[in-house]
């Protein structure tokens, strides 16, 4: 395994967890069982350091080592013609576990998890189909719902009456999560109007940060982000244009406190507390499981940019959402 890997170009972090203190083992299903052998498959470098989508997977990895005792493998900044040869192998070596983190992923996790049956292969990402194949699962979010909490708190926080999303590209995720910030903004405010921009790719931060300028320029003073190791140029122009941003799927607050008016989380450690607990209960079937609005967190929103007044409208405006009281149509739209 060390050879392919290092013939293949990438980089690999070796991950072992140490052992459970006793207290703990109840808490811990899997902590009781021998070590569960697992591989999660980045298209990035060192995913921790990269706010928003990717630190949450790797929040994720922590949940596995250190909340379930998994010996976890990581591999590292994987393009997506490599990704299917890079699962094939982890199969051969015996790995129990795969984990595709991207949709972007899909081709590989479809042609790879029909030839291994004794591997269980996951997509923790947004998926609409499965690959016709009893081992394996997905875990998604529910992109719609998480873009009407950004559209809400986006339309209740603009002065301009203008905000703005900046993607890497229009896949399924993107599409989903901007046409929830539209209908979420049109149901807390109307007047607003919804401004996009796609960079062209997930890892290009100048031109994530022109894109972004220009929407600016346009008149939005709310900017959210969607367009990976690129978002960091979401968040350069916003705070350089002195626009307010919303960060992506990851706590923002300590990169830009000055314009980061809060974060929603979108609890992607949770996904992989569910993978871990299917596993180990012996319950992955070909499914996905959708996380809903109910399980993503707003941060506490930043009372040097938002009176008292708009926080409470804002807060009961979401909880009311979370908790099913507001409905928002779900209207799907498309992007370029």
């Amino acid at each position: 395994m060390g050879i392919f890997l290092k013939n293949m170009g990438k980089r690999l972090w070796r991950i072992a967890a140490g052992l459970v203190l006793a207290g703990a083992l109840a808490a811990t299903p899997a902590a009781a069982q021998d070590k569960i052998k697992a591989a999660v498959i980045f298209g990035v470098s060192n995913p921790a350091s990269v706010n928003g989508w990717d630190r949450g997977h790797y929040q994720g990895v922590r949940k596995l080592i250190d909340g379930y005792g998994w010996d976890v493998t990581i591999a590292e900044n994987v393009p997506f013609p490599l990704i299917a040869g890079t699962a094939e192998n982890y199969a051969k070596a015996g790995y129990q576990v795969v984990v595709f983190t991207s949709s972007g992923q899909y081709k590989a996790w479809d042609q790879v998890a029909p030839n291994y049956p004794d591997t269980i292969f996951a997509m923790l990402s947004t998926t609409s189909t499965l690959p016709e194949s009893k081992n394996v699962v997905a875990y998604e979010p529910d992109f719609f719902a998480y873009g009407v909490i950004n559209g809400l708190i986006a339309a209740q926080s603009t002065q301009s009456n203008k905000i703005a999303g900046v993607a890497g590209l229009p896949v399924k995720a993107v599409e989903d999560m901007f046409s929830g910030i539209i209908e979420g903004a049109k149901a807390a405010n109307p007047d607003v109007e919804f401004l996009h921009a796609i960079s062209g790719d997930w890892t290009n931060i100048p031109r994530a940060r022109e894109v972004t300028a220009l929407q600016i320029q346009r008149g939005a003073d709310v900017v959210l982000g969607n367009a990976g190791v690129g978002t960091r140029g979401i968040l350069d122009a916003s705070q350089s244009r002195k626009a307010r941003f919303i960060g992506y799927a990851t706590d923002w607050a300590e990169d830009a406190p000055d314009i980061v008016l809060t974060s929603v989380i979108l609890g992607i450690d949770g996904w992989y507390d569910a993978l871990a607990k299917d596993v180990v209960a012996g319950k992955v079937e070909p499914k996905i499981h959708t996380f809903g609005a109910e399980t993503f967190k707003v941060m506490p929103l930043n009372d040097k940019l938002l009176s008292a007044e708009q926080i409470a409208k804002i807060e009961d405006s979401v909880r009311r959402y979370q908790a099913g009281e507001t409905t928002v149509p779900v209207v799907p739209h498309k992007f370029k």
